[in-house]
C-alpha cells in the first residue's frame, strides 16, 4: 500500500480566503527509469522555476519507505510524496487526489510531478486527466530523461527493455544523459534509434542533466487523446512488483563507511542492481552525504542544511538481501573487511 505523507508546506502559499484553481496550472511529468539522473533535472528546473518568478509544488513517488529524493527539494516547496509502491499501480484514485490537494492548499503555477522509474507515463498523465482537474491543470509536457549508457548497452531484461520504450514512445522532450561518455557516432545512432520510436519528441543531448530552462515553456502538441493511447494492461504493462520483479532492500547504517570499500562492494554486488541511494557517513571525512548509485557510478554529495538518519535502499532484480546485510554489517564493523575477503 502506497503511504502517502506531507513533507514541506509553506502558508505563504495558502489561499488567505481566495478561490484558487481557476486558472489552469502547469503540469510537468518526469519520467525516465531508475538511476537516469530525473532528480538531478528536477533540481534544475525548479532553480529555474524560482528565478523566473513562478511558484510551484512537487509530487514525488519512491519505491521504498523512506524518502530520499526529496531532500533534493528546496525549503519552502509545497511537496507530497507517494511512498513504498509505483504511483501506476493505484494511480487514478491517489495521484488525481494529491494533485487536486495541492491545487486546493496552495496558489501555484506549476506542478512537477516525478513517477518512480518504473512508473508508465500514460498512467501519469491519464491521473492528471482526471474529471475533478478539468478547467484546473494543463499538462505542458512529459519530460522523459535517458541514461544514454543503458540505451547503449541494453543489459536489461526484455520487461525493463520494453518500459524504457514506452517512456520513450510517450515523451515530449527527450533529455539524453550522460552524452559524454559516447562518440559522436555512437549518439547519432542512439538518437536514430529513438527517432524511429518517437519522431516528434525533442531531443536534448547533456551531460549532468543541464538543460536550458526556456524548454519548460515551449508549446508542445497535446493533442493526443487520453482514450487514443495504447495503455497497459495486466498482460503487456510492466508494473514494478509485477512484471519487472523489481523489490527494495531498504538498510539503515549504525556506523560510518570507508568510502572506497564501499563503492568497490557496490559494485561487486550479484544480480542486478539498478538502483541505490541514501544518506551515509564515512571513516575518512566528517558529516553526512547524499548518496546514488546507478550504472556502476557512486556519487557522493555533502549536505549541508538537513538531519537526516544514515539509510541506504537498494532497487534491483534478484539481489540477496540477506547477504547484503551481512556484508554491510561487516564494513560497519571492520571498514576494510571487503577489501580482505578479496
Amino acid at each position: 500500500m502506497i503511504s502517502i505523507i506531507e513533507v514541506v508546506i509553506d502558508r505563504e502559499y495558502t489561499n488567505g480566503g481566495l478561490m484558487l484553481g481557476v486558472r489552469n496550472v502547469d503540469i510537468y511529468i518526469l519520467a525516465g527509469f531508475l538511476g537516469s539522473g530525473k532528480s538531478t533535472l528536477l533540481t534544475r528546473l525548479l532553480q529555474a522555476e524560482k528565478e523566473n518568478g513562478r511558484r510551484v509544488g512537487v509530487l514525488m513517488n519512491e519505491l521504498g519507505e523512506i524518502s530520499i529524493d526529496s531532500s533534493i527539494v528546496p525549503p519552502g516547496t509545497p511537496l507530497l510524496e507517494l511512498l513504498n509502491g509505483c504511483i501506476c499501480c493505484t494511480i487514478n484514485a491517489e495521484l488525481s487526489q494529491q494533485v487536486n490537494w495541492l491545487l486546493e492548499e496552495h496558489e501555484l503555477d506549476a506542478i512537477y510531478i516525478e513517477a518512480t522509474g518504473a512508473a508508465h507515463p500514460i498512467e501519469v498523465i491519464d491521473a492528471c486527466s482526471h474529471p475533478i482537474l478539468a478547467n484546473k491543470v494543463k499538462i505542458m509536457a512529459v519530460i522523459t530523461h535517458v541514461d544514454v549508457m543503458w540505451w547503449k548497452d541494453g543489459k536489461m531484461s526484455l520487461k525493463v527493455k520494453k518500459l524504457l520504450n514506452e517512456q520513450v514512445k510517450f515523451a515530449d522532450i527527450l533529455v539524453l544523459n550522460k552524452t559524454d561518455q559516447l562518440e559522436a557516432d555512437e549518439l547519432s545512432f542512439l538518437m536514430k534509434d529513438m527517432k524511429t520510436i518517437n519522431s516528434q519528441a525533442k531531443m536534448i543531448p547533456t551531460t549532468f542533466s543541464q538543460v536550458a530552462p526556456d524548454i519548460l515553456y515551449e508549446r508542445h502538441d497535446k493533442s493526443r487523446r487520453i482514450d487514443q493511447m495504447s495503455f497497459p494492461d495486466s498482460s503487456h504493462g510492466a508494473h514494478v512488483h509485477h512484471d519487472l520483479h523489481l523489490h527494495t532492500f531498504q538498510y539503515p547504517l549504525k556506523a560510518a563507511l570507508d568510502r572506497i570499500h564501499f563503492s568497490n562492494w557496490l559494485k561487486a554486488i550479484p544480480g542486478h542492481l539498478y538502483r541505490a541511494k541514501g544518506f551515509v557517513t564515512f571513516t575518512e571525512t566528517p558529516g553526512l552525504f547524499l548518496f546514488n548509485y546507478s550504472y556502476g557510478e557512486p556519487i557522493f554529495e555533502r549536505v549541508h542544511t538537513r538531519s537526516f538518519d544514515p539509510v541506504l535502499i537498494f532497487i534491483g532484480d534478484g539481489l540477496d538481501h540477506q547477504e547484503m546485510e551481512n556484508d554491510l554489517l561487516n564494513l560497519q564493523a571492520e571498514p576494510d573487511f571487503y577489501n580482505k575477503e578479496r
